[in-house]
């Protein structure tokens, strides 16, 4: 295999205009996002708001952005050495690794997406992808624990397909248990009887 000049030129710019493409579509999606979403420290009548910390989405965008960089740097090195016989795994390997860049950055913005606002009658929840749903204290049918190794809740409404999942690492997780234990005894007690010891 051989890198001429032309390749480690073509690798470099893309190493510069990949991130900076990625960081500006970001950026666009956080500004077009409906005024629903706002975080629920800054909307009127919530008492908090649950959700991810910074550090968790800003790791899936970084991790994606590398991804995505890396992924480019193989496919650009390819393109500059077709004629070998062995480039086309590099460059489906350089593909795929783009496509994992990709859906990195799209579990971040997801991620940042995600909450639980708390309001005295109602939470407001909006999942990573989905559009965001009112959950009334009577509506909750069950708690259970989350089967992943942070911890956490996943909450069953009536009418409604899926579960609000809130991880214990999430901000505010301790005041939704509090919510959860004032406004809807019923789950919360038959949660608490079965699964805290």
């Amino acid at each position: 295999m051989t890198i001429t000049l032309s390749s480690v030129i073509i690798a470099l710019l893309a190493m510069i205009t990949i991130p900076a493409a990625v960081s500006a579509l970001v950026r666009r999606s956080d500004r077009k996002r409906p005024p629903s979403t706002v975080v629920g420290d800054e909307a009127y009548g919530v008492l908090f708001t649950v959700r991810s910390r910074r550090w968790n989405y800003l790791m899936f965008r970084v991790l994606g952005i590398v991804f995505i960089v890396v992924g480019g740097f193989f496919f650009l090195v390819t393109l500059g050495v077709l004629d070998d016989p062995d480039a086309l795994g590099m460059l489906l390997a350089g593909v795929g690794i783009c496509l994992f860049g990709i859906l990195f950055v799209y579990i971040g913005v997801g991620q940042k997406r995600r909450r639980v606002e708390a309001y005295d009658a109602q939470l407001l929840v909006t999942p990573m992808f989905r559009a965001p749903r009112a959950v009334g204290p009577g509506a909750i049918t069950s708690i259970r624990p989350t089967t992943n190794r942070f911890g956490g809740l996943d909450i069953k409404s009536k009418g409604q397909r899926g579960v609000i999942t809130v991880l214990a690492i999430d901000a505010a997780y301790p005041e939704l248990c509090a919510w959860l234990e004032e406004r809807a005894p019923g789950p919360w007690s038959e949660f608490a009887r079965v699964f805290v010891r």
